[in-house]
């Protein structure tokens, strides 16, 4: 457990120190007035910067070390609908369901997916709540790989990633690649004893198995 967690705090440190740059104005990252007025929604990622998160996730499944990653990554607006999304080769079923409910769980809770499993440890706690967000058409879906689109304070979508061993780490350096600066990741939950350790917040030891 020291191993992985020291390996994620690497990993996380890469991330935030490689790309650091003047984070993206809103203004470019949503979409356009006109677009705006026909849709009478304005605070939404704008399809531009959506494939460019994509792609950003992708360069890190292919970089990633011991071999290319497989990941099923989407990035919706506010509302939930898909903006962009990419399957790659060897990607489960299951890896791209979850992968969407990550996203799903993201803006439902507006908070990464790890920490909302966090926040319910237990299998009694998550098993009252597995069915909220469904009339919505969102998820509560208790492993790491969904983390909400934050611009200058505002929400205006959210990315999930699933399929493969580092899927919080692929979402959350996409967003620092092209939005700049992230919000530090929560911290991985101890796996001690008690109720929780049948539960843990992600799989394998990047944060986020399927």
């Amino acid at each position: 457990m020291k191993r992985t967690a020291t390996a994620f705090f690497v990993a996380a440190t890469l991330a935030t120190t490689a790309y650091a740059q003047t984070p993206m104005p809103l203004a470019r990252a949503v979409v356009s007035d006109e677009v705006a007025g026909r849709t009478l929604m304005k605070m939404q990622i704008n399809a531009t910067v959506a494939r460019q998160i994509v792609d950003a996730c992708l360069d890190f499944a292919r970089a990633q070390q011991g071999g290319p990653g497989t990941y099923a990554i989407f990035v919706l607006a506010p509302t939930g609908d898909i903006i962009d999304a990419h399957v790659m080769d060897g990607v489960l079923p299951i890896g791209a369901e979850t992968g969407l409910m990550k996203a799903q769980t993201a803006l439902y809770a507006r908070t990464p997916s790890s920490e909302v499993a966090s926040r319910f440890p237990t299998l009694d706690g998550r098993a009252i709540r597995m069915d909220l967000g469904r009339a919505q058409g969102l998820s509560y879906y208790f492993v790491g790989g969904g983390l909400p689109i934050v611009v200058e304070n505002q929400l205006i979508g959210a990315i999930g990633v699933g399929g493969g061993n580092m899927d919080e780490m692929c979402a959350y350096t996409a967003l620092t690649k092209v939005l700049g600066p992230q919000k530090p990741l929560p911290q991985p939950a101890a796996r001690g004893g008690g109720a929780g350790a049948n539960a843990p917040a992600g799989g394998g030891g990047g944060r986020g198995g399927q």
